[in-house]
Parts: C-alpha cells; structure tokens; sequence
C-alpha cells in the first residue's frame, strides 16, 4: 500500500465520494477509482459499497481507515521531523571541552545556541586535548574546544581559531620570585616545577619544556598533574612552580601568583575543531555562534592574551 493510495481512499471516505475526492486532489475521477479498485484487489475486500446514487463504506473499510489515519499522521510527523532534523532544530550536539580555557564564555555560548535550538541535545565532556583528538576522529565529538591538535588527530579536521592565550610564570604567593612584577624563564631554573602531564596536551608541554630549554636550562619536574586546576594546587601547596597560559588565572588562585613572562615564549591557540566530513545542521549552526561571538569572546579573554 503506497501512500499516495491510502490518501486517496481516506479522501474518499470523509469526503463520501468519487467525484468530491478527485476534486479534492486535483486529479480527475477515474484515476480515483482505478487507484481504489487497484487497492480494493491488493487486499482481495471491497472497502467501498458503490450505488448511482451514494457511496458508502465496507466494515472492512472502516478497519483500513483508521489504520490509515494512523499512517498518514505518522508519516506527516516523520516528515516534519526529518525536515526539522535537516534545518538543525532537533538533532544532538556534543561537546569536548578543556574547562581552564573556556569557563568564561562556554557557559553562554552554549545558553545562546539552546535558546535558538530548544530541541537540540547538547552533552558536555570535559577532555583534555589528546583525548579530544581521539573522540574527534573517532566519531564521538562534534565539536572539540581544545588546543592545537597532534598530527595523528588533525586529518579530516577544520579548524577555527577562537583566541590567542600566552604562557605565564605561576609561584607560591610566598616565594621570593613573587615580589617580582614580571620574570624572566631563566628565573624559574633552579625552582622545580608542576607541569600539566604531557600525555593530557602533548603540544603544550612540549612548548613549555622547549621555551625554558631556549632559556638556557632544562625542567626539573617535581609533580605532574592530571587538570590545571591540580597544577595550581601543586604550587599554592609549594611543591614548585610553573609555566602554563595564562587563562588558568581565572581558577582558585589561592596560594598562588601569576607573573607575566618578558620572553615571548610562542603563542598559546585556543581552538573550535570539528569533522569536516561529517558536519551535521546543530554543529554548523554552533560554529556559525562561536564566529558570531568571537569577537566578545576574545575581549573577556584580554586577561590572558
């Protein structure tokens, strides 16, 4: 049974006609009566008792037709769902996030995308970058706010830079070096430090090891810890200090101070990556916000360029 079929009988039926039905669809009476007498022989009943005067429905008739009411409401909603789904209003949107680098404006980018798409489905995960790289290529993330991505993640992947962070020094808020305005790296060599394990952002330890390496000394790595707010913690409780960007000024600093670095230690890129073969209506409509929103994001992150 076509669907076109089971319109044409349910439009004769309500409308108790040949005649009336086929002016109802714009069509002519013998192709309404070809398509019930062709569905009359599917089903091997008549649904329809026929008479010069009047036409009155079977009782096997009346069974079909409130089945197919049924389907016809369920295919009007099934079509307006997938239209809906095609335009982004329902769908689901998943999001990987490093919480250091974005606490103060994902909040609001997300409250704005889901007053624009209440039926949208958005998860958050809090990941580091290399896990991020991994969810992104397998399938399992959406859109990753992250850092830059390693080689192995960043095949098939666009990305849409959102700010530029700068590494600073972070000291015990009682240690010598935190009389101190500014610092330069080579200040920190004799210190030992609290790094971010390498194995969460490979790119960001690296450029950390590297910039003090420049500096003439290598790290002495007291402790290594698994989020940035740990890090911080690591200091303020003086297991040795720290070089990290600076957005993480805007955690629990107790315990500690932030001193910006005089050498230009390289840019620390805060970035929306995404699929590029794989970009459903919600993430286009959320990448199209963050552009949107770039620009006021970057002001609330002056702090920390």
């Amino acid at each position: 049974m076509e669907i076109r079929v089971l319109r044409t009988f349910v439009t004769v039926a309500q409308l108790k006609g040949f005649s009336a039905a086929a002016r109802a669809l714009n069509t002519v009476q013998p192709a309404v009566s070809r398509q019930i007498s062709d569905l009359e022989e599917e089903l091997g009943v008549r649904l329809f008792w026929r008479s010069t005067r009047d036409v009155r429905i079977t009782a096997a008739g009346e069974t079909l037709l409130r089945e197919a009411l049924e389907i016809l409401a369920h295919e009007e909603r099934a079509r307006k769902l997938v239209q809906r789904a095609g335009s982004g209003q329902i769908g689901r949107l998943r999001i990987g996030f490093i919480s250091s680098a974005c606490q103060a404006f994902l909040p609001g980018l997300v409250r704005a995308f889901t007053r624009g798409f209440p039926d949208v489905e958005v998860t958050l995960t809090e990941m580091n970058a290399d896990a991020q790289a991994e969810a992104l290529a397998a399938g399992q993330l959406d859109i990753a706010l992250s850092r830059a991505l390693p080689p192995r993640g960043a095949a098939d992947v666009e990305s849409l830079e959102i700010y530029v962070d700068r590494l600073m020094a972070f000291v015990p808020d009682d240690h010598p070096l935190a009389a101190r305005q500014t610092l330069q790296i080579g200040d920190l060599a004799p210190v030992p430090f609290v790094l971010f394990q390498r194995s969460g952002a490979s790119g960001l330890f690296d450029q950390i090891v590297s910039a003090c390496r420049d500096a003439g000394f290598s790290i002495d790595i007291a402790h290594q810890s698994n989020s940035m707010q740990a890090v911080l913690s690591g200091v303020a409780s003086g297991l040795g200090v720290s070089i990290a960007p600076g957005c993480i000024r805007q955690l629990n600093m107790a315990g500690c101070k932030s001193l910006p670095l005089l050498e230009d230690a390289g840019p620390v890129p805060f970035v929306l990556h995404h699929r590029a073969d794989q970009v459903e209506p919600p993430t286009r409509a959320f990448i199209d916000l963050a552009i949107e929103s770039r620009a006021d994001i970057r002001e609330k992150m002056k702090l920390s360029e």
